[in-house]
Formats: C-alpha cells, sequence, structure tokens
C-alpha cells in the first residue's frame, strides 16, 4: 500500500511537470515533432538565392529575427546564421537576397516601422552578426503596397569582386555598385524607362535591362524572348543571362556572343504546384529554385523535381535529441522531486508548501492550457473573421458596379481596404486576372508584378482560389505563419479573377489585444483558486511560518528582525522572544562592525588583501609573504618655523598631506605602510607603471595644496617621492599585546637614500633603472649612478610632476643634460662644467644641473674621487 502510494504521488508529479513542460516548450517541441513526422519545422522562409559554389540560401524567420540556412545542391544542411547584427530594423519585410562571394550576403528589406517605408540594403558577414548599411532609400507611395512596388531592387552581379544592382522606381532603373570596404556605394549608370521589369550590370560594364518580353542591352540592341512574354527575373551567370518568363514559365538563356535567348527549362511540371510557390530564382548552373508556401524547398534542373527541404530546418537526429533530452530532464526533475517528498525522511514540508504549490501548479497550468488552447485561437480566429469581412465587404463594394472589371479596380480596392478603420496594415496585394487559354494571366495589380504574367508567379495562390471558387464564385484561405497572418480572397467570374492577398496582422493582434480578458480572466481565476486553498492553509500555520521566516531571515544574517502575533497564547509569547533575541543580535552585530572598522583603520582591507587573508582576525606574526612589488617612499617637510608651533597646529599640517596624497596612491591599487609624521611607504601589485602614475599625481596634488595653503597663508610643504621595484617581504610586527603591518625589501633601502638626494638634485620623483620603463608617456632623464649596498644603480628624475615652467626647461634642456652627464661619466670634468654652467643660466630651478656643476668641479680638482651622485657614500 505504501509503495502505490509513493507510485501515484510520483505519476502526479510526472503529468503535472510533463504539462508544465509542454507549455514552457511548447514552441520548440512542437518544431521538432514536425520535423520527424513531415521533415519541415516551425519556421518562415521568403526568399531563396544561389552562390557561386552552387550553395543554396534560404532567407526566413524565427522568433521575430531573421534567419539564413545554408545548404547544398543536394539539400544538406551547412550552416544556419542568425541575424543577430545590430542596425537590422526591428520591423520589417523581405525585398531581396544575394550571395555574394567570401561568404556575404546581400540583404534588402523595406524598413516598415513609420508610415514611409524605406528600401534598405545590408551586407550581411560574419555568419549574421555583421550588418553594413549599404542602402537607405525612401519609398514613394500613398500605402505600403504602393511604396514596395514603387521601389525595388532589382538583379545584382559580381565581377572580381565588384557587385553591381539596380534600384527600380517608376522613372527607371538606378545602378549601384560596391568595388570595396572602405569604399561603399558608389552610383552608376542611370537607365530611363517607366515599365522595366528587371535591369542588369553585365560583366563588360554595358546594362541589360527588361521590359515586358524584351530585352534591351545598352551596346547590342534589344532581343524578344516569345510573343507574349514578360520577363520577370534576370541572372548573370557564366558568360550569359538567365531569364524567366512569367508568361510561359519557362526559364531562357542568351549567351553573350550570338545573344540569342532560347529556352532551356519549362517550369510546368506534374507534381509540382506552382501555384503554391511564394518565390522562384535561377541558380548560377540554370536550375530553379522554387520555395513553396508550405515551407518546402525544390529545385527543377529539367528532368525533375529535387527537394532541399532538408537544409531548412533542424535534422532529424538533432531533434530527436532535442526531444528525449526534455523527456529526460522531466524524469530527472521529477525524480528529484519525489525523492525530496517522499525518498527523504527527514525533510519536512509545511501544510502550505506541499499542498499550496500543487495547488498553485494545478491552476496554472489549467489556465495556461486553456489560454493556449482556447484563449488564443479564438482570439486569432476573431480577428481573421473580422479582417476577411472587411476585405469582402470592400470587395463587394467595388465590384457592384457595371464598370468594376474595365479598368483600375486594383489601385481602388487596395486604397479602400489601406483606408479603412481597421485597414490591412495598408500591405493589401490586389490583383485582376484574365483566363486564355486554359490558364490565368495578370491584367492589372497594385504590386510590381508586371502585367501578363501567369497567376503561378504572381504570388502564388491564384490558381488554387480559382478552382476552389468555380466559374464565378468566391473562395477564401487563411495562411497563418509565424511571423503574419495573411488571408487570401478570390472572386471569379466567367473569365475575369479578382485576387487579394492582406496581410492581417495588425487585425489579428488587436483583436488579441482586445480579448486579452480571457487570459486575464483564465488568470484571475486560477489566482482566487489558489489563493482559497492558501487562505485555508495559512489559516493553521500562519503563525509558525511567520516565526520560521523570521528565524530564516535571522540566520540568513538580517537584523531587526521581529515577529508580532497578537493570537494571545504561546505562540505570541515565542515571537516576542524571538523579537528580543533578533535585537540583542542586533546590538552584538553593530558592536561588531564597529570594532571591525576600526581595526580595518589600522590594517587596511588592501593590506590584508596582500597578506592573502581577509580578516584581521586571521593576521598573526607568522603571517609573511614576499612578492615581486613596486616600493614607494614619501617624504615630505615643512619650513623650520612650522616645527616650532604647538604640537596641535603641526599635527594638522601633517594629517593634511597624509589626508590628501593617500587616499591617490589607495585609489591607484597601492598599500600604505609606516605613517609618520615625515611622510610614508608603499607598495604596488601594478607594477612600476602603476606606481609612476600615481607619483606624478601625488605631486600634482602636492602644487595644488601649496596653491590653497599660500591663499589661506601658510607655509607650502616640499614632499619627495622615490621609486625602486624588486622583492618585498610583507608581515606584522609586534609583541603579545601589539602588532601592526610592515614591509622590509632592500628596495626600500634604496628608495630612502633616492629620498635623501631628491632634497641635494631638488628633484620631486627620483627611481631606479627597474621603475624607468613604466615611465614610458611621462617626461625623465637620465640621473647618473648611485651607490647602494655596494652597487651602482642607474638612477632617473621623472619631472611630469614639477611646475609647469619647471617641467617645460627640463624637456627643452634635456639632450644637454644628457650630454654633460655621460661628459662627467667619461672623465671630461671641464667639458662636464661648460655644460652644466650654462644649464644653470637657462634654467636656476634646475637643482640637477646645480648639483652637477658642483659634482664636475670636485671631481676635477680630486679625480680620485669616485664618480656617482653621493661620492661621499
Amino acid at each position: 500500500m505504501k509503495r502505490l502510494k509513493q507510485g501515484c504521488i510520483y505519476l502526479l508529479i510526472l503529468v503535472v511537470l510533463s504539462a508544465g513542460a509542454a507549455l514552457l516548450f511548447w514552441d520548440l517541441g512542437a518544431e521538432c515533432v514536425s520535423v520527424l513526422q513531415t521533415g519541415r519545422g516551425g519556421a518562415d522562409y521568403f526568399l531563396t538565392a544561389s552562390g557561386e559554389e552552387g550553395d543554396v540560401y534560404a532567407l526566413g524567420r524565427r522568433d521575430g529575427r531573421y534567419v539564413i540556412a545554408v545548404g547544398d545542391e543536394n539539400g544538406r544542411r551547412l550552416a544556419h546564421w542568425d541575424l543577430t547584427a545590430e542596425g537590422l530594423p526591428a520591423k520589417s519585410r523581405p525585398a531581396a537576397l544575394y550571395a555574394a562571394s567570401g561568404g556575404a550576403v546581400y540583404l534588402g528589406l523595406y524598413d516598415t516601422g513609420s508610415s514611409a517605408a524605406r528600401l534598405q540594403l545590408f551586407r550581411i558577414t560574419d555568419r549574421g552578426r555583421s550588418a553594413e548599411l549599404l542602402l537607405n532609400e525612401a519609398c514613394a507611395g500613398a500605402t505600403l503596397t504602393e511604396q514596395m512596388a514603387g521601389t525595388r531592387l532589382s538583379a545584382f552581379s559580381e565581377v572580381d569582386s565588384v557587385v553591381t544592382f539596380a534600384v527600380l522606381d517608376q522613372g527607371g532603373a538606378q545602378f549601384y555598385r560596391r568595388t570595396g570596404a572602405a569604399s561603399g556605394l558608389e552610383l552608376g549608370e542611370r537607365v530611363a524607362g517607366a515599365d522595366l521589369t528587371a535591369a542588369l550590370a553585365l560583366p563588360d560594364g554595358s546594362v541589360l535591362t527588361a521590359s515586358g518580353g524584351t530585352l534591351r542591352r545598352s551596346d547590342r540592341g534589344e532581343r524578344s524572348l516569345a510573343q507574349g512574354a514578360v520577363i520577370t527575373e534576370l541572372l548573370r551567370a557564366g558568360t550569359g543571362v538567365y531569364c524567366v518568363d512569367g508568361a510561359s514559365l519557362k526559364v531562357f538563356y542568351a549567351d553573350y556572343a550570338d545573344w540569342q535567348p532560347y529556352p532551356i527549362l519549362d517550369l510546368e511540371k506534374d507534381g509540382c504546384e506552382l501555384d503554391r510557390c511564394m518565390d522562384l530564382t535561377v541558380t548560377r548552373s540554370g536550375a530553379a529554385l522554387l520555395l513553396m508556401e508550405d515551407g518546402q524547398l525544390l529545385t527543377d534542373r529539367g528532368g525533375g523535381l529535387t527537394d532541399l527541404s532538408g537544409m531548412l530546418f533542424r535534422p532529424a537526429w538533432q531533434c530527436a535529441l532535442i526531444l528525449a533530452g526534455l523527456a529526460l530532464g522531466v524524469l530527472a526533475v521529477s525524480g528529484g522531486v519525489w525523492y525530496a517528498v517522499c525518498g527523504r525522511r527527514r525533510l519536512q514540508l509545511a501544510l502550505l508548501v506541499r499542498w499550496g504549490v500543487l495547488t498553485a501548479a494545478a491552476a496554472a497550468l489549467a489556465a495556461g492550457g486553456l489560454a493556449r488552447c482556447w484563449a488564443e485561437p479564438a482570439a486569432q480566429a476573431a480577428g481573421e473573421r473580422s479582417a476577411l469581412e472587411l476585405i469582402e465587404t470592400a470587395a463587394a463594394l467595388e465590384l457592384r458596379s457595371d464598370a468594376a472589371w474595365d479598368g483600375g479596380l486594383a489601385v481602388r480596392l487596395g486604397g479602400a481596404l489601406a483606408a479603412a478603420e481597421d485597414g490591412m496594415d495598408t500591405d493589401c496585394a490586389v490583383s485582376v486576372y484574365e483566363r486564355r487559354d486554359g490558364a490565368w494571366y495578370l491584367t492589372e495589380s497594385n504590386t510590381a508584378v508586371p502585367a501578363g504574367t501567369r497567376a503561378e508567379l504572381s504570388g502564388g495562390y491564384r490558381a488554387a482560389l480559382a478552382g476552389q471558387a468555380g466559374a464565378s464564385g468566391q473562395a477564401s484561405q487563411l495562411l497563418r505563419r509565424e511571423s503574419e497572418s495573411r488571408a487570401l480572397c478570390c472572386w471569379t467570374d466567367g473569365g475575369r479573377m479578382l485576387t487579394v492577398d492582406a496581410d492581417i496582422s495588425a487585425a489579428v493582434a488587436r483583436s488579441r489585444a482586445e480579448s486579452g480578458w480571457m487570459s486575464g480572466a483564465l488568470g484571475a481565476l486560477a489566482a482566487l483558486m489558489t489563493a482559497l486553498a492558501l487562505a485555508c492553509l495559512c489559516a493553521v500555520t500562519s503563525g509558525v511560518r511567520r516565526v520560521s521566516r523570521g528565524m530564516t531571515r535571522l540566520t540568513a544574517g538580517e537584523r531587526g528582525v521581529s515577529v508580532r502575533l497578537d493570537s494571545g497564547d504561546e505562540l505570541a509569547a515565542l515571537a516576542d522572544s524571538f523579537t528580543a533575541l533578533s535585537r540583542t543580535m542586533e546590538d552584538m552585530e553593530r558592536d561588531r562592525s564597529s570594532l571591525a572598522e576600526s581595526y580595518r583603520r589600522f590594517v587596511p582591507e588592501r593590506v590584508l588583501s596582500l597578506l592573502g587573508k581577509t580578516s584581521i582576525q586571521e593576521v598573526d606574526k607568522q603571517t609573511v609573504v614576499c612578492r615581486e612589488l613596486a616600493a614607494m617612499t614619501i617624504s615630505f617637510s615643512f619650513p623650520d618655523e612650522v616645527y616650532e608651533k604647538s604640537g596641535r597646529e603641526l599635527f594638522d599640517y601633517v594629517n593634511e598631506i597624509l589626508e590628501r596624497t593617500a587616499p591617490i596612491v589607495t585609489r591607484s591599487g597601492g598599500a600604505v605602510f609606516n605613517f609618520a609624521y615625515d611622510g610614508y611607504d608603499a607598495v604596488f601589485e601594478g607594477g612600476s607603471a602603476a606606481a609612476v602614475s600615481t607619483a606624478v599625481a601625488v605631486q600634482q596634488e602636492t602644487l595644488e595644496i601649496n596653491r590653497r595653503r599660500e591663499e589661506r597663508g601658510e607655509p607650502p610643504v616640499t614632499l619627495r617621492i622615490a621609486l625602486d621595484e624588486g622583492s618585498v617581504m610583507i608581515g606584522v610586527v609586534g609583541d603579545e599585546t601589539q602588532i601592526e603591518p610592515t614591509s622590509i625589501s632592500s628596495s626600500f633601502s634604496a628608495a630612502r637614500h633616492l629620498v635623501a638626494l631628491c632634497g641635494q638634485l631638488q628633484a620631486s620623483i627620483l627611481c631606479t633603472e627597474k621603475v624607468i620603463a613604466g615611465a614610458e608617456g611621462y617626461g625623465s632623464r637620465y640621473m647618473g649612478k648611485l651607490r647602494e649596498g655596494g652597487a651602482l644603480i642607474r638612477t632617473y628624475e621623472i619631472f611630469d610632476g614639477d611646475p609647469y615652467e619647471v617641467r617645460k626647461l627640463k624637456e627643452q634642456t634635456g639632450g644637454q643634460f644628457s650630454e654633460g652627464v655621460y661628459a662627467l661619466y667619461a672623465q671630461d670634468f671641464s667639458g662636464a662644467k661648460r655644460v652644466f654652467l650654462k644649464l644653470v643660466h637657462q634654467n636656476a630651478d634646475d637643482g640637477g644641473a646645480r648639483y652637477y656643476l658642483y659634482l664636475a668641479d670636485r671631481l676635477e680638482k680630486h679625480p680620485e674621487t669616485e664618480i656617482s651622485l653621493d661620492p661621499d657614500r
């Protein structure tokens, strides 16, 4: 009995989680199931193109974003691009797709984000992650359909990586070419002609245009395909041009040499419903690519049709793995939940959690299932129904007139639908056809499709709808896709046919918005049911849960937690005791935080980080680290009379300097040690570059300090800095009752020696040869050698922190100063004296030049003395 109960609980958990997973991953699961069942998924595809190597490209949309599927001529999927590049319009219609060399794709879009559409052309690279905007042209017209028909992209061609294309408008064709990444688009030739249906640039620089069934080549005159032909597409391939005749449904080829078009492919075949064709293009090998409205991609090479649909969607094995992964995930999560509820004996769940979660999950699943399976379909059906009624009413009003079929019907009906109060988002393709020789031919349209085109190549769907309507009647069809919803309506009157292809996505969206109350009502009902169940549970467990939540917050580190219950029983006493405990812990935490803050004033967090510790409690006299660091020694002093002042005023002066300069060191990543009345030490993990930039910043801050002290009538401060780099030991020293951090290194010995030398050289910043590499970009000069610990150390001055006038003079005389230093070390003391005497005359504030003048004079008198910056050492 016990095992049966546990098994039932597991099944219940499995059912609930399976339903939840189905709702969460509905689209992904439906696509995988569709691929396994039919070989086709849920993405919408609009355009196709062929690459130079025979690759096939298809443009589609999934989850509101454009995608490009790439496959080979056998339908094997090679790549899948998600167009994630910035700059692509959020609301758009596809216009053209062209696969160029080098893996680039040219994508034409109509930006429909505003009332006036714009034709944009992007060059897509990096598998869809980069998009270069090449063309952004406004479209003229009252409706979106007229705008797209009046400004459109024609055939692309490429010769030696130069891509050329044409933009067709009401006045003719304007050619553009892109010769390179740096040049962008270049304006080419313009060909006049109000009836052009296609235009193409040829390799020899001439242009080819199509009007009706006539080809006009700028250097070879005219050629006609056949009687009554209508050229709808041109494609350059090899040494000739492919032409698609929309009237005969044939593909023609014209060689550049003889320039005589002849048919090579007949598109009408058994088993091929061209009336379901959404896009047709010709590959460079002369085959036809047909994208059908059900997501099927076919290629026609003359002998038969080949299905390439496998390249458009995920492979079947991948879909099977996804479904298996989802199933295993549900099973694993169900097992985990069952173990938490039943298998782990020590886990106790409150009634509110156990039954409240179950009730909420059941209510949410019921509401979600009803919303997806009933509310959303009902709202979509209502929007589609209202759109169809609007189309039928507008068409009935136009067809009521006796002269309705005489001309202008397409433009009138398209304008009436776009101007209606519930307009079709201004995108309504209206066409009028005439039946001749057993086929339907376009006579007028508000789109760019030329008159005379067979119905099968003028947008698809027409012939099938005409068959449904019969000789005289009406037929309607809805096309539901992920990215749009379209209404297809057809009226026949003997040998005449009127069709409307309208985008009703806006009407469906409005209907869903207006019907949102149904989903809201379902959600409210689910919330009400859950609330009632929870209220019953809360009446029993509310007091215990409040105390439990308070304890959880308290143990999580939150302070000031209080629980108040007015039940007047033991539970209220427990809440009062808990509140008292919380206040006591809050006081203890406040005292501990204050103590820790006081500790951090003596041992900063930066020092703890260098020691590899996180708390002062972890530090003892055995805490020692040795690291390669940049060492800095800062020394400052005031005039002698300052040190004769009262102790309080002197300490104020000292603290002012420390408070203004030490934070600069800390912000730059330095750790400060050994505060004293005349300076402090610091180390840097960032190396010499960080130490140099900090030293310059401190000296510049000192200039600002002295400026303000002068305004207050206070004596200035003199600050010297020395820098070295090397191995530094950091640890703590002291006795059992008091310890403090310190640093020990030969680098500090050298730095303190340099600080002492700063006074003789009147230098603001001195550093060793190890540090000067980090002074790139700062003004510096070589000062000579200094004896330290039995070795001579090359010493440099960094003068970027000096006053502006002194710094400029040192920059200007840097070459002369170096000449004098090298002359001195070459024992040319008289030559060195002449150089430094000249420098002193030029810049009396150059302490280094004055010191070297003294040193050169001394060495000239005592040549046996060692040559160094500190000869007495």
